[in-house]
């Protein structure tokens, strides 16, 4: 079993139509800041490569970096102390008050599966999922994502404005062809997906394979 890295994982899944936050392979400083000119900052530093799928447990993510001599003194620090690192990821800082997850995975009895739920800060205490068995159409996706909870969420909410529903949907179609084009890749983990607006957008993504 293998992983994609973060980063050719969401090339994969836009090639199928995911809609994820711009982002760019840098190998030193100067490409980094070139980078974070041109995506717009703030921008989020991450390291990249084999085997760091988690980053946040090996403090290799920096977020909201607001100019260039922050991004200096954040790659210094990610260097420092991820010293075999030698592939770094800048990313497009999006924010927002909501946060879903989707996934996809084989499940030994139904087969290929598809998962949409709740994201964010209580998306560990509070478990709210909802699964389809693949394939399905487009409204049994719509039917999944209001089959949550807390689908409240999609509505207007604290002055943010309706979820662009039809952008959401799109999205798990995304998840949902890339799973199924390929017998080889057995899981992937879109987490989070943010609302900026009222648009989702990928922030992180893993794909696995056999």
């Amino acid at each position: 079993m293998s992983s994609l890295s973060e980063f050719k994982s969401k090339q994969l899944l836009q090639s199928f139509g995911l809609v994820a936050s711009k982002e760019s392979i840098v190998g030193d400083i100067d490409e980094a800041c070139n980078a974070a000119t041109k995506i717009g900052y703030p921008v989020v530093l991450k390291i990249s490569g084999d085997n760091t799928e988690h980053k946040s447990e090996l403090g290799g993510v920096k977020l909201g970096i607001q100019n260039q001599n922050d991004l200096r003194r954040a790659f210094g620090e990610l260097q420092e102390s991820n010293r075999k690192i030698s592939e770094f990821l800048v990313s497009e800082y999006i924010t927002g008050k909501r946060e879903f997850i989707a996934g996809y995975h084989i499940d030994e009895d139904f087969g290929p599966i598809i998962m949409f739920g709740l994201g964010g800060i209580f998306a560990e205490a509070i478990t709210d999922t909802a699964f389809r068995i693949l394939p399905c159409d487009r409204k049994e996706l719509i039917e999944m994502v209001h089959q949550l909870k807390s689908n409240k969420l999609l509505e207007a909410f604290r002055g943010e404005p309706e979820v662009d529903l039809e952008a959401l949907i799109n999205i798990l179609e995304s998840i949902a062809a890339c799973g199924l084009s390929d017998p080889s890749i057995i899981a992937i983990d879109v987490n989070p997906i943010i609302i900026k607006g009222n648009l989702p957008i990928a922030v992180d993504a893993l794909v696995i394979r056999s």
